[in-house]
C-alpha cells in the first residue's frame, strides 16, 4: 500500500507544482491589473508584497519560479500593450515589430519597447544575426 501511495505522489507531484506556480502568477496578474487600473499605491505595494511572498514560497532559481516569471512576463507584455514575442517571425519582420513599437511610444511606453527588443533578441541563435537585429533594431529608436 505503501508502494502504490508514493507512486500516486511522485506521479501527480509535478502537476501540483506547475498547477501552483501558475496559479501565483495568474493572482499576480490580477493584481497587477487592478494595480494600474486604480493607480493607488497601496494596489501597487499589494502587488510587491504579494510577489516577494510568491518568490519565497516558490524558491528563486527552480523550476515553478521560472515557469511563474515566464507566465508573468506575459501578463506584463499584455499590460503595457506589447505584442506577444513570436520566435517563429524572419529576424526583419522581429526588427519591424520593435521599430514600430520605438515609433508609436510615448517616452515613458519605451521602456516596453526595450524590452520587447530584448526579448526577440533573445529568440536569435546565430550570433550575426542577433548582432544585426540589436543595430538595425538599436538605430530604427533614434
Amino acid at each position: 500500500m505503501k508502494k502504490i501511495t508514493l507512486i500516486w505522489i511522485l506521479f501527480f507531484l509535478p502537476y501540483f507544482v506547475f498547477a501552483n506556480a501558475d496559479t501565483k502568477s495568474k493572482e499576480m496578474c490580477e493584481c497587477l491589473k487592478k494595480a494600474k487600473s486604480s493607480q493607488a499605491e497601496s494596489d501597487k505595494k499589494e502587488c510587491l508584497n504579494l510577489r516577494e511572498k510568491h518568490v519565497k514560497a516558490l524558491k528563486k532559481g527552480s523550476k515553478q519560479h521560472e515557469g511563474y516569471l515566464k507566465s508573468l512576463n506575459q501578463c506584463e507584455q499584455e499590460l503595457a500593450g506589447l505584442p506577444q514575442v513570436d520566435p517563429n517571425l524572419s529576424t526583419e519582420e522581429k526588427t519591424k515589430l520593435v521599430c514600430d513599437c520605438m515609433k508609436q511610444a510615448t517616452k515613458q511606453n519605451r521602456m516596453g519597447c526595450f524590452k520587447l527588443q530584448s526579448d526577440y533578441a533573445k529568440t536569435i541563435s546565430d550570433s550575426e544575426e542577433k548582432k544585426a537585429f540589436n543595430l538595425n533594431s538599436q538605430s530604427c529608436g533614434e
